[in-house]
């Protein structure tokens, strides 16, 4: 089996050197998923070709290189097609070289078996591939993280004028193309009714965790003095994270402290909470490594995204899957979209007001510490068993392939 990965990932290495050299940092969330999927696909089939289109945009310095340059690395070669930073000339681009390339793979695996895997939310580069893959009769399957209808509606920012016309554009051309695909993966059971109206094959994978953490130890003299409590993730109101912090602010444990990683439009907000009160910590957009170390070292990591909103329908956080992997114990909200047999491994949030989210911050961080660092490492020997990017890679291949 040969498979045409279509995304915009780029090799650890290149992803690193964008994220240095951007004041806008990319999205590490998305970078994650596709490189843990492509590295589990890489150990079932012969080969896994990459076409990306970096994600880049107006703030990454000068010294990246944006020509179409090749790597391969772990057996895996990264293709990234030639950009322009400027939005129109940037598509325009990708689309002609994206057409280009894909026709040039369909044709060179011509006699073998091939597969061609597109991120459907990188619209002009996964559009390139598709087309190619109905002219070769290739099998296509989209990878649906996200409802292209409800992407915009996550936050309070509104967009008007043209980039209001763009931006509905791009939900009709997701749309469009999505429901075309011959399989898809997805992450939750409910997206099924929304993203594949025709029933075609289907496979749901909430997102995976890193088969490497199984050699990364969480170990309770490591922990941090103070009873630290992390979030990491999109800073929106709409995500839980206003209550989050009011529900802490009500906490009376001197010794608790609450983190901050991410970005957003609740940033200056957040500042303000630093200021009246120094148990609040923001550190802004960091490196994910840097995250997952102090993830380590805390007591409790939490998502508080409310359960209600319709959205969480057809989410599973991919943050719930790395703050599961850590070894730390994780609090979270009952989403709608989270399978009965993750209950068992973390710590729920039943009452989702601001008092009841004091509360049960009260009773964890009041259980002896060994009794979080074992819930905490039974949550980790879960997902390492049944959810790892091998285990999904090779779920994905059984039943689509």
């Amino acid at each position: 089996m040969h498979i045409l990965y279509v995304s915009n990932l780029c090799s650890d290495e290149k992803f690193k050197e964008i994220f240095n050299n951007s004041s806008i940092k990319p999205q590490q969330q998305a970078q994650k998923f596709h490189s843990l999927l492509s590295k589990g696909l890489i150990n079932q089939v012969e080969s896994v070709y990459v076409m990306s289109s970096l994600p880049i945009n107006r703030s990454t310095d000068n010294n990246v290189s944006l020509s179409g340059c090749k790597e391969i690395k772990n057996s895996t070669t990264y293709h990234y097609l030639k950009g322009i930073k400027y939005p129109v000339l940037k598509h325009l681009s990708i689309f002609i070289r994206g057409i280009s390339n894909s026709f040039i793979w369909c044709f060179q695996n011509r006699k073998r078996d091939r597969l061609v895997i597109c991120d459907v939310l990188n619209l002009t580069v996964s559009i390139s591939a598709f087309l190619a893959s109905k002219i070769f009769g290739v099998r296509s399957i989209a990878i649906v993280t996200d409802i292209p209808d409800y992407m915009q509606n996550y936050t309070l920012l509104k967009k008007n004028g043209i980039r209001s016309l763009f931006s509905n554009l791009y939900k009709r051309l997701c749309n469009y193309f999505m429901y075309r695909y011959d399989s898809y993966i997805i992450l939750t059971e409910q997206m099924n009714n929304v993203v594949n109206p025709n029933r075609k094959p289907f496979v749901v994978i909430e997102g995976m965790v890193d088969l490497d953490m199984k050699d990364v130890p969480n170990i309770l003299d490591n922990k941090y003095s103070e009873k630290i409590v992390i979030y990491a993730g999109a800073l929106y109101e709409k995500y839980g994270v206003k209550k989050l912090i009011e529900a802490f602010l009500k906490l009376k444990m001197d010794d608790a402290r609450l983190w901050l990683f991410g970005s957003g439009e609740m940033e200056d907000e957040i500042r303000s909470y630093e200021q009246l009160d120094n148990r609040v910590r923001y550190f802004g957009v960091v490196p994910n490594e840097d995250i997952v170390k102090k993830q380590l070292k805390a007591t409790l990591l939490v998502n508080p995204r409310p359960s209600n909103e319709e959205f969480t329908k057809y989410s599973f956080p991919s943050k719930n899957m790395e703050y599961m992997v850590s070894g730390t114990p994780i609090l979270t909200t009952p989403l709608q979209g989270m399978p009965k047999e993750y209950y068992d491994y973390v710590y729920l949030i039943e009452d989702e007001s601001v008092e009841g989210l004091t509360q049960t911050l009260i009773d964890i961080l009041s259980k002896p510490k060994e009794e979080l660092h074992e819930k905490g490492l039974k949550t980790k020997e879960f997902v390492l068993e049944v959810k790892n990017n091998v285990v999904q890679a090779t779920k994905v291949l059984k039943k689509l392939s």
